[in-house]
């Protein structure tokens, strides 16, 4: 049952007890409906309440002083209880519903967006975060196709997911950090889930030698774990002094840096060579926008970073301590397809596996290829624009020549081949 379908059953329900017993717990019992998620169990047990409140002659003194003046009292009694006999079968018929499509039937069409989409690190695997976590068969590009998704209480949320070096563990975000093996995509099975943040996790990362995992808080705290086994991660390490929920994290290629960035717009590099021991090495500000995007070029010279402000700042770090910015590049950042507070455009960066171009993607409408061959005179080569893509978030292949997000209509995965 849907969470605002409980809430609102759960207040009609509370309606129903007798007069008396709401004047004395009424306003109480629907401050703490406010404060909590109602269920089906919860709606149930408030009629079952109602019920028994009822028959309790303790709360009917108002209906038995009734009595002496309306003789059909009890035929208004009994048709009170008999309405909320009804509430209790269409409440249970609705949860057995609901538990059937949610075990059994086809996820929610992805054309109504997704929050989060990875490919695996040899590019014939996506996983899309949507009202499920699915796995999809892209080694077709003409042909995706869908080989798995979460049922009943595996659902989850949060935004981008991320796939380990080897391709056999997948990370995802929300409340908490669930892994997932996804060896056998047809078999996927939850393999351990990391203890709960209140602030929500935002943004995972695997370090390239995939025994580190780097999760980044609401709270704007990064947490490092140690998974060399997954299904007894341990901590190794909390890194704060960033404000503002953390948007994206990137490992260097060598693993010795850490990348975490934040809505202010600004980004820290962390020196986690020693992941016991990490230091905070450098803190880059002054790019407008709130900064969504980070990546490291695969060489591990540059470091790329892109804001909802319209620009991607490229920076030299052979020296991590004192990063130089080579080039600030400027985009059109198209306006929000969900417009309102804490909401802008979806921007996206990757560097070709060659590292000699940077292709970024502003709203999923608008793609620019630049040519950063040489990074002190970064040229755009190409912005190309179209709606093949669809609401959401959106993810590059490990070669960054393939797009992945949801459609603009159906229900399949959509792969936008760039130039």
């Amino acid at each position: 049952m849907r969470r605002a379908l409980a809430a609102r059953l759960s207040r009609a329900v509370v309606g129903c007890y007798p007069r008396r017993w709401r004047q004395r717990y009424g306003e109480e019992l629907l401050a703490v409906l406010d404060q909590h998620h109602p269920g089906v169990r919860t709606v149930l047990d408030l009629a079952a309440g109602a019920l028994g409140a009822h028959l309790d002659p303790a709360w009917r003194i108002d209906g038995l002083a009734m009595v002496r003046r309306h003789k059909d009292v009890l035929g208004i009694a009994a048709a009170c209880i008999a309405g909320l006999m009804v509430v209790v079968l269409m409440v249970g018929g609705w949860w057995i519903a609901g538990w059937w499509s949610e075990e059994h039937g086809s996820p929610i069409p992805l054309s109504q967006g997704v929050a989060g989409v990875a490919f695996s690190p040899d590019g014939r695997l996506a996983a899309v975060i949507g009202t499920s976590l699915e796995l999809w068969d892209v080694a077709d590009r003409a042909h995706p196709k869908r080989l798995n998704y979460t049922h009943g209480d595996n659902n989850v949320g949060g935004e981008d997911p991320a796939f380990s070096p080897g391709g056999r563990v997948l990370a995802t975000c929300g409340g908490s950090v669930t892994l997932w093996n996804v060896a056998d995509p047809a078999r996927l099975t939850q393999l351990a889930v990391l203890p709960a943040n209140p602030g929500g996790v935002n943004a995972v990362a695997f370090s390239p030698d995939g025994r580190i995992l780097a999760s980044g808080l609401g709270d704007g705290t990064v947490i490092l774990w140690n998974i060399a086994d997954p299904a007894r991660a341990t901590r190794i390490a909390t890194l704060t002094g960033q404000a503002g929920d953390l948007t994206a994290l990137a490992f260097s290629p060598d693993g010795r840096l850490l990348a975490s960035a934040s809505p202010d717009g600004t980004v820290f590099l962390w020196n986690v060579a020693d992941p016991a021991r990490p230091a905070r090495i450098a803190t880059l500000t002054g790019q407008a926008g709130g900064v969504s995007a980070v990546s490291f070029s695969p060489a591990g010279q540059l470091l790329a970073t892109g804001s909802d402000g319209g620009t991607v700042v490229v920076r030299n770090i052979a020296d991590p301590a004192a990063p130089v910015i080579t080039a600030t590049l400027h985009f059109t950042v198209p306006p929000s397809q969900f417009p309102g507070p804490g909401t802008s455009a979806d921007v996206a960066l990757a560097f070709s596996a060659g590292g000699r171009t940077l292709t970024t993607i502003a709203g999923n409408t608008a793609v620019t290829v630049w040519n950063v061959t040489n990074p002190s005179t970064v040229t755009r080569i190409i912005t190309i624009t179209g709606d093949s893509i669809g609401a959401g978030e959106v993810a590059f292949s490990p070669d960054g020549r393939i797009v992945a997000g949801a459609p603009t209509a159906g229900d399949t995965l959509a792969l936008w081949t760039l130039p």
